[in-house]
């Protein structure tokens, strides 16, 4: 093993994304090696940086990260070197390289992490990242798998099995010769781009919303609507690509990507191109099911069970007599009155309820979470966003990294177990005078002046200790109105509040 570290600071930068003026910064080198299989697997979490992963021979993972720091004085800047870290651990079947930086710190200093690794080419690499200006994967045969939110993700010389998700970003694949394995490529508001050799041989599935499909190859498929099925030479692996707003292009190695043709054109099918594949309906008999690679979905009524799954794309239905199950892999979802159990899922966007009668899951890996009626048994989840309930009518959980959390508890139950979670934020909690619960309050501050629980029921006992890294914890505990359910609310740089202002209960129509 062989770690070392170099560092430097500089006396002025100017930050190109908000103009903030920061007076001080630090810059640190570190390098380190670990043992891997040639099979085994390297995990990579990088929340703000550019990642670069290059295959190599041996069985030996060198790791050098850049961490990036700049703040309003020296003091911010080590705050937040304290703040930051980089986390290497495993054995030789699995390595996880990790950045840790708070999602809640102070608004005086950023820090980004760069990290060039190289690992055995043969070895599955798996890389999540959420803000960087690129993520590149270079010379593997082993497995590949890279999700972010935003920057282009580049993947050359790569001819295993590759799976690339984003939100934001355009996809480049280059295997430098023929695609030896499946390939799947999905983004919301980029483009895919992908270079083979004139011999290869492949199935392409494409689907586009907005875009078109582009070619310089001899494909053998069709375009119909949004999608299209072609094939190349004696065909071979499928390279499934999917994008919501930008167009897919499969170019000839060595030729220039605007060097393409629409399929529409090359096939003789010249004309108006479908911005979107939208299945609309006012109303369904029966269970509803339906999947698409990218497409929006608008149901008026659905008189049974509903299952809809899109890989971007919007989803709107309205009342739902049996249970539910929507998930997509970019865009918001509105979804009205359901009467059965309800499960909702989306990468990215807004998620909007008006009841979920019987409970269920809702989450959204970054949006807003509104919810009207939030029957027992509900949870949500947001990976950074607000989220508000307007009637919580039995326990319920609901947790966000980075957001308020506003739950009003249904005036008429006496006691209501709530558990409410955020890492960046505000909790309120509404309920009626005479509401009993046992209460457990958490609030993590740097500023404990600003920041504060409050209450409006007596009892509480509040403590305050010390939580490290010039933080406040504030603990209060207590039984309210002798007790009941137990209420669970923890926050970081926010405030608590406990009311005793319930809203009036909504009144739903009879299923």
């Amino acid at each position: 093993m062989r770690l070392a570290i170099r560092f430097g600071t500089t006396a002025l930068i100017l930050l190109a994304g908000g103009g903030a003026l920061f007076g001080a910064s630090y810059r640190q080198e570190w390098i380190k090696e670990v043992t891997l299989a040639s099979d085994g697997v390297v995990w990579i979490s990088n929340p703000t940086g550019n990642i670069d992963v290059l295959g190599v021979d041996g069985n030996t993972v060198t790791i050098l990260a850049e961490r990036l720091t700049s703040g309003a004085d020296n003091a911010a800047v080590e705050e937040a070197k304290e703040q930051t870290a980089i986390y290497v651990a495993g054995d030789e079947r699995n390595q996880t390289i990790r950045t840790i930086v708070p999602i809640v710190h102070s608004a005086r200093w950023v820090t980004n992490v760069n990290y060039t690794v190289r690992v055995p080419r043969t070895a599955t690499v798996r890389i999540e990242s959420s803000t960087s200006d690129y993520i590149r994967v270079t010379n593997f045969s082993g497995a590949v798998a890279v999700k972010n939110f935003n920057g282009a993700i580049h993947l050359e010389n790569t001819t295993g099995p590759v799976t690339a998700d984003s939100v934001n970003g355009t996809i480049m694949y280059d295997p430098n010769g023929r695609p030896s394995a499946n390939v799947s490529l999905t983004t919301v508001n980029g483009q895919i781009q992908v270079a083979v050799v004139p011999d290869a041989g492949l199935q392409w599935v494409a689907e586009t919303i907005k875009g078109d499909f582009l070619t310089n190859l001899p494909m053998r498929g069709r375009a119909v609507g949004t999608g299209y099925r072609g094939s190349l030479n004696a065909g071979g692996p499928t390279l499934a690509t999917a994008a919501m707003t930008g167009n897919i292009t499969l170019f000839r190695k060595g030729s220039r990507p605007t060097d393409v043709k629409s399929v529409r054109v090359t096939e003789g099918t010249i004309g108006p191109l479908s911005i979107s594949r939208t299945i609309d309906l006012p109303a369904f008999e029966g269970n509803f099911a339906y999947s698409t690679n990218v497409g929006n979905v608008r149901v008026g009524q659905v008189r049974g069970t509903a299952k809809v799954e899109t890989g971007a794309g919007e989803v709107n239905l309205g009342r739902i007599l049996g249970t539910a199950n929507v998930r997509s892999g970019g865009g918001p979802l509105e979804l009205g009155d359901v009467i059965g159990a309800l499960n909702a899922y989306t990468k990215a966007g807004d998620v909007s309820v008006r009841a979920a009668r019987a409970g269920g899951e809702i989450s959204t890996d970054g949006g807003l979470i509104k919810i009207l009626y939030a029957g027992p048994g509900t949870r949500l989840h947001s990976g950074g966003g607000d989220i508000i309930v307007r009637q919580a009518s039995g326990p319920i959980t609901a947790d966000t990294r980075s957001g308020d959390v506003t739950i009003n508890v249904d005036a008429t139950l006496g006691t209501n177990a709530v558990t409410a979670k955020t890492n960046q934020g505000s909790i309120v909690l509404n309920v009626a005078p005479k509401f009993a619960a046992d209460i457990d309050a958490t609030l993590v501050t740097s500023d404990a002046e600003a920041h504060t629980i409050r209450s409006d029921f007596a009892g509480l006992q509040i403590r305050r200790e010390s939580a490290g890294n010039n933080r406040m914890r504030i603990h209060a505990t207590g039984k309210i109105n002798g007790g009941g359910d137990r209420v669970e609310l923890y926050a970081e740089e926010g405030d608590i509040l406990l009311t005793a202002q319930p809203m009036r209960p909504m009144v739903l129509s009879t299923p």
